[in-house]
């Protein structure tokens, strides 16, 4: 209980060093999944915290290396994490049905509408599983938003859950690395990982909130031509 307190109450890169270093491979595990629901959380630094700890400095050999950092920071950070992904996955899943449902008067848009982009564009091929293990994998992608997007859309549960977690083992993989080879540099590398997030995440939601705006002031002609080719 002392673990998941200190790290909900942590959200400086000093104060989940120290947590993830008092709790071990646990508290990496919980912060995993803890980034994932907490958004003020630093994620950069759980798993290159993970590495710098728990992988000795002086370790030599690929595979030694390897093993070590994903028994010690990747596998642990994946699975908190892709645990952590459910919350805002379901939310997503069901809100956002309950949400077109209850203003389908006032956006002029119905649950069926939505079905249709999702049939036009996200037809179950590769690119949504590429775009779901990217938005994983790289470490300046805010994964949250991706989560929050396969629910909305309603990706099936299996594709989610499997490229999360395969894409958010790779992003502990190479966090980890970087944590281990930043030495005492760490913070500041951390910081410099979660700034770019930052900056990537607010232009994003930028992008997204700036094409949702002309989807809405659009919707007549882009829904007629929708539904037409769906008649």
């Amino acid at each position: 209980m002392d673990i998941l307190k200190n790290l909900l109450t942590a959200f400086t890169n000093n104060a989940i060093f120290e947590a993830i270093q008092a709790g071990g491979v646990w508290s990496v595990i919980l912060g995993g999944f803890i980034e994932q629901v907490v958004v003020p959380v630093p994620s950069p630094i759980i798993p290159m915290a993970a590495g710098f700890l728990f992988v000795p400095a002086g370790a030599v050999g690929f595979l030694f290396i390897l093993k070590e950092l994903t028994l010690k920071a990747a596998l642990p950070f994946a699975v908190g994490s892709t645990v952590g992904s459910t919350m805002v996955y379901l939310i997503a899943w069901y809100g956002g049905k309950f949400l077109i449902n209850n203003l389908e008067k006032w956006l002029e848009i119905t649950w069926e509408d939505v079905e249709a982009i999702k049939a036009r564009y996200f037809n179950e091929t590769s690119a949504d599983e590429l775009v779901i293990f990217l938005s994983r994998a790289i470490p300046i992608i805010p994964s949250v938003l991706f989560s929050a997007a396969s629910g909305a859309l309603r990706i099936k549960p299996w594709k989610f859950y499997l490229y999360t977690a395969l894409g958010l083992f790779v992003r502990g993989i190479l966090l980890g690395w970087l944590g281990w080879q930043s030495g005492e540099a760490i913070f500041a590398v951390s910081e410099g990982v979660d700034r770019w997030e930052t900056v990537f995440t607010i232009g994003l939601l930028a992008i997204s909130f700036g094409f949702l705006v002309w989807a809405y002031f659009k919707r007549k002609d882009w829904l007629a031509s929708l539904r037409e080719a769906n008649q």
